[in-house]
Parts: structure tokens; C-alpha cells; sequence
């Protein structure tokens, strides 16, 4: 009995090692490099890519990325990427042990989905064309394939197997050596007023109480030169978008389709590369309303400060998307007594363009605005609702 258990087990092994397995290829005289190339040159659509190769002093730090532990046994390899939050991608990398090679194809699947969550929710097509990247074996090489033809890598990357393969591209006729820096910081905004210099010894780190009690009396004496330019940066939104008379739910609006217009999702904290640098401050409202860029939390911490200064009682929400894959950050209002979500940051998709007078793309701002919390389950976010009010309102709902 226990040998036929044995033989099940063995034969169940076998079959879940071949179902992620890709079919044999025939030998290949191609290098990584030329194996990239040969995917690249037969796609449509790619940003520019920028490559990194085996040898130079950033491969191993990229490699990590895309295979952790076994970046160690990789014998060649080339990683093609491009510079803004673009999911595309293709890489290929030598083991000189098959074991090791099966094992990356199964890192590299891993790696799409990391990729598919960390785009999810702020740019959908970027994070659907991750989801649907290819990886491609034989020969001791592995690819990884992220475009928008990922039948046609498999074809191209096919074809250079065997004694009938084409004569191997050149990589560097499709793709660029990396800039000198790939970090584009945006310029600073000029100061409307002298800031004073921070007080020895005083961290000068995003402080919402101190903001808000500085709103509520008028006193910004004791605000660090950071949370000075936060206050006065809020006092000009504030007199721009709020009007006399609003309601609150009109005020609400006002601030979400601000914020939705004049915020950038910080494209670096969507790129997977190492020596990349992001807006520090991304995750609060110095980063999101003085810089002008943030990541969800800047979105969500902005929101909070402008809601508290225009008196509607406001948290922010602290969870997960994409299967708990991504953390990820919105709010909660209470209007009438009745609690609404808000998600600022996935009512601002990246790659479109709008004006504030653009009606379609201004619907689109509020697809997340006064929603309730069985919307927000079934729309992908995840969190702990054993201390956050369950939102159920409806009457101020956009849709």
C-alpha cells in the first residue's frame, strides 16, 4: 500500500513539474542578448528600452528583482527596460544547470505578478498587459516577456532555436544604453514666501496636527519650514475650490477633483529598479501638494488635512489591493451621518490627459467618490474593518 502511495505521489510530482514546463527547443547559438533582441525586433508598440548586461556593474542588482536568490547562478543575461511606469519589459537569462533555469521560470511568473499588482488600480492597461507577460524557455535560457503581442514573442524567441534560425539581431539596434541617471526629479516651485530655516535639532518630517492647529488659530509660529509650505500650500487650494454656501458633500467634490487634477502619481514608485529615486515625501501631503507628486498615501493624507480644515470628519483607511498583493491607502467621510469611501488616488488613472472641462474624463475622477464598502470589497481592496466604519451611504454617491 504505502509503495502505490509512493508511485501516486511521484507520478503527481511529475505531472505538476511538466504543466509549468515550456516544450523542449532545440539548441540555439544565440546569445541572451540576440535572444532579446529577436523578441524586441518583433514587437509593435514598445517604449523605449534601455539594457543592462551581464557583467556591468548594475546586472546583479537587477537580476535580484526579477529572481532573487538565483540571480547567483545566472551565467549571461540581459534585462531591457524602459525609464517611466510602463509595465513593458522583456529579459533573458543563461543557467548552466536545467534544474536552476526551471526554477527562474517559476521566479519570473512570480515577478509578473508582482509587476500586475504594483500597476493595479492606477494604470489598469499596464497592469493587464503584466498580467498577460510571457515566459519562455529552452536551452538553458529563460524569458521574460511583457508586451502586447506575447504569442508573438513566443514565435520569435521559437524561431532562433534549431539549425533554421535567422541570422541573430543586433540588441543594441532596438534598444539604448541607460542615461548616465534615469532619475528626472521634477524642479522645485519657487517659494511665494521666505521660509525660515529648520531649528537645530527639529526633524522637519510632515506634521498634520501641527498644520491643522496652525489652520484653526492662525499661528504658524511653531511650524517647521516644511509643514509651513504644507499650510500655505493648503490655504491657496482652499481659496480656489471652496466657495461660499457649498454643502459639504460640494466641498468634498471640490477638494477630490483638485487633488485628482493637480497631483501626479509618483511614476518612480512604479518602476521595479534598483538606484531608482522616488519623490521622498510621496506618502504625505508635502510630496503630494507642495511637489506635485504622490503615491496613494500622499493622495489619501491630502485628502485627510483638506477635509479636517473644511470641517468634515474624514479617516484615512490603510489596506491592501490586488489580493493583499499591494498596499494601498484611501478614506472614509461621514456626510448626515452616514459613512462614504473615497479613493482619490484610483480616480486618477495614469496616461490620461484631461482638463478640468473634459465631462468623460471628469466622470471617471469620481468613479471612486462616496462609494460604499461593499463597493470597495468588490472592486479589489482588502483591509481591517474591525475599526473603520462600514460605509454604507448612498444619497451623496456620485453614480
Amino acid at each position: 500500500m504505502k509503495r502505490i502511495i509512493i508511485l501516486i505521489l511521484a507520478l503527481s510530482l511529475l505531472t505538476g513539474c511538466a504543466a509549468v514546463r515550456e516544450p523542449e527547443a532545440e539548441e540555439t547559438s544565440y546569445t541572451c542578448g540576440e535572444l532579446a533582441a529577436a523578441i524586441i525586433a518583433g514587437q509593435s508598440g514598445l517604449p523605449e528600452l534601455y539594457a543592462v548586461t551581464y557583467g556591468e556593474p548594475e546586472f546583479s542588482a537587477y537580476s535580484l528583482i526579477y529572481l532573487g536568490d538565483l540571480a547567483d547562478d545566472v551565467t549571461d543575461g540581459v534585462i531591457c527596460y524602459p525609464l517611466g511606469p510602463q509595465a513593458s519589459e522583456v529579459a533573458v537569462f543563461g543557467f548552466s544547470s536545467g534544474v536552476k533555469a526551471l526554477l527562474a521560470q517559476e521566479a519570473l511568473r512570480s515577478y509578473i505578478s508582482s509587476r500586475a499588482a504594483a500597476f493595479f488600480g492606477y494604470a489598469p492597461e499596464e497592469s493587464a498587459l503584466a498580467e498577460a507577460g510571457a515566459v519562455l524557455a529552452g536551452d538553458g535560457f529563460v524569458a521574460l516577456a511583457i508586451c502586447h503581442d506575447p504569442d508573438g514573442a513566443r514565435s520569435s524567441f521559437s524561431d532562433c532555436f534549431g539549425q533554421d534560425a535567422p541570422e541573430p539581431p543586433d540588441l543594441f539596434d532596438y534598444v539604448s544604453r541607460p542615461p548616465a541617471s534615469s532619475v528626472q526629479e521634477p524642479d522645485p516651485e519657487p517659494d511665494p514666501e521666505p521660509v525660515p530655516e529648520p531649528t537645530p535639532g527639529i526633524t522637519d518630517e510632515y506634521d498634520h496636527d501641527a498644520v491643522l492647529a496652525a489652520f484653526r488659530s492662525g499661528d504658524t509660529s511653531s511650524l517647521t519650514p516644511k509643514n509651513l509650505e504644507v499650510y500655505r500650500r493648503c490655504l491657496e487650494i482652499l481659496d480656489e475650490v471652496i466657495r461660499s454656501g457649498m454643502t459639504d458633500v460640494e466641498k468634498e467634490l471640490a477638494i477630490n477633483d483638485y487633488l485628482v487634477y493637480n497631483i501626479e502619481y509618483d511614476p518612480y514608485a512604479l518602476q521595479d529598479k534598483p538606484g531608482l529615486i522616488y519623490e521622498p515625501d510621496c506618502d504625505n501631503p508635502y510630496g503630494a501638494l507642495v511637489k506635485g507628486y504622490g503615491i496613494c498615501l500622499g493622495y489619501a493624507t491630502s485628502f485627510q488635512l483638506l477635509m479636517d480644515m473644511v470641517g468634515i470628519r474624514c479617516i484615512t483607511v490603510r489596506g491592501y489591493s490586488k489580493e493583499h498583493q499591494e498596499d494601498h491607502a484611501w478614506n472614509e467621510v461621514e456626510l448626515d451621518g452616514q459613512w462614504y469611501c473615497v479613493d482619490v488616488t484610483w480616480n486618477d488613472p495614469l496616461f490620461i490627459d484631461w482638463t478640468p472641462t473634459d465631462s468623460e474624463r471628469l466622470f471617471y475622477a469620481r468613479s471612486f467618490f462616496n462609494v460604499t464598502s461593499d463597493y470597495m470589497r468588490s472592486t479589489d481592496h482588502q483591509w481591517d474593518d474591525s475599526d473603520v466604519p462600514e460605509a454604507t451611504g448612498t444619497r451623496y454617491a456620485f453614480r
